[in-house]
């Protein structure tokens, strides 16, 4: 059985893969490491993308629209905004003591003010980062926070609809997506719209399994065939109509054979990680100043470094906005996934 817990724990994963694909970059060691000519980072955002997919369509299938939309913001916001004020009022401050640069106080309060709504419209304080690598932006990861909130918004009015249209419904959002990204890409686009697409199409993969979960069997043979579909996928840049499927099944099939159902059960630090590792490993740049480490080194020391702010998020700020959360009644709307419970198929009883 399909478990959240293995979940948890293949975002923590992801979270990961995204600290030591931008170790490359952001350390001046040349482009992200890739596997099948996409980057290390974009497999671990899709493998997000993929989870939350499944999981929030769960979500909204399970709680009425107003309860589900709280729940969402006070899962993604309180620990967005206070990193945006911990990078502003802390390691901007702290990397003009210890680097070249100063700080400038309006410049920071702006970082804060034109962020706040998800959409990063300023990427970094004035007179900081000045002789880093990778440049003057303080958070490079937070960009698919807006993607994933209006995902969040489309599979929640979608799923608005009765219940014996979830499945169309949730299928034309997913082939919808892989055929705008399609003309966008055609007509050369990388914009807002374009992205929205590409990300949008695995999201919706992640959706789909969810309201096919009893008719979706997890088995290795597929899982083994999926990878390599996905890979393929990649090589052909065709991941969002060829692809997300694919990479959906095998994050679920993960989730189901990977003995870990213990990581992330209590305490989930992924989405600590994802947040602040940007800013850590830019940190870490000023600090070195012009000496050089091995990347495995500066990977190693960015995830070690990112691990104290991770957990913080996680105790101080997400889990009393979970807490929060859990207050909320749902009134539960079992899809056919609740009434499907046996066998070897996408199967869970838990939502996030």
């Amino acid at each position: 059985m399909l478990r959240r817990n293995s979940l948890n724990f293949l975002r923590l994963v992801f979270a990961l893969m995204v600290i030591v694909s931008h170790a490359w970059p952001v350390g001046g060691y040349g482009d992200d490491p890739r596997i099948a000519r996409e980057k290390l980072g974009t497999w671990a955002v899709a493998g997000f993308f993929a989870i939350s997919g499944f999981l929030i369509a769960n979500s909204r299938r399970h709680a009425p629209m107003g309860t589900f939309l709280v729940r969402r913001v006070l899962r993604i916001y309180p620990g967005y905004l206070v990193c945006l004020l911990v990078v502003a009022f802390a390691f901007a401050p702290v990397s003009a003591a210890i680097g070249p640069g100063s700080i400038r106080w309006t410049s920071a309060f702006s970082y804060v003010f034109d962020d706040v709504l998800l959409k990063v419209r300023q990427e970094g304080i004035r007179d900081t980062l000045t002789a880093v690598p990778y440049g003057t932006a303080w958070n490079g990861s937070l960009w698919t926070l807006i993607y994933e909130f209006l995902c969040y918004l489309a599979i929640g009015v979608l799923l608005s609809l009765a219940v014996r249209w979830h499945r169309a419904v949730v299928v034309a959002a997913f082939l919808a997506t892989a055929a705008l990204y399609i003309v966008e890409r055609h007509l050369g686009q990388d914009g807002m719209l374009a992205l929205f697409a590409f990300l949008g199409s695995i999201f919706f993969a992640g959706s789909a399994l969810a309201v096919f979960a009893e008719r979706v069997p997890l088995d290795w043979r597929i899982g083994v065939i999926a990878i390599g579909v996905a890979a393929a996928t990649a090589e052909m840049n065709a991941i969002p109509w060829l692809g997300a499927l694919p990479i959906a099944y095998v994050c679920m099939w993960l989730g189901s054979v990977l003995p870990f159902h213990q990581v992330g059960r209590v305490n989930d630090l992924s989405y600590g990680f994802y947040i602040y590792a940007f800013p850590v490993q830019q940190l870490i740049m000023v600090a070195l100043g012009r000496h050089r480490l091995p990347v495995g080194v500066v990977a190693v020391l960015a995830i070690a470094g990112t691990l104290p702010f991770a957990a913080a998020s996680w105790f101080v700020v997400e889990k009393k906005a979970l807490a929060l959360k859990s207050r909320l009644g749902a009134s539960p709307r079992p899809g056919p996934t609740a009434r499907h419970r046996a066998g070897p198929r996408i199967a869970t009883a838990e939502t996030q």
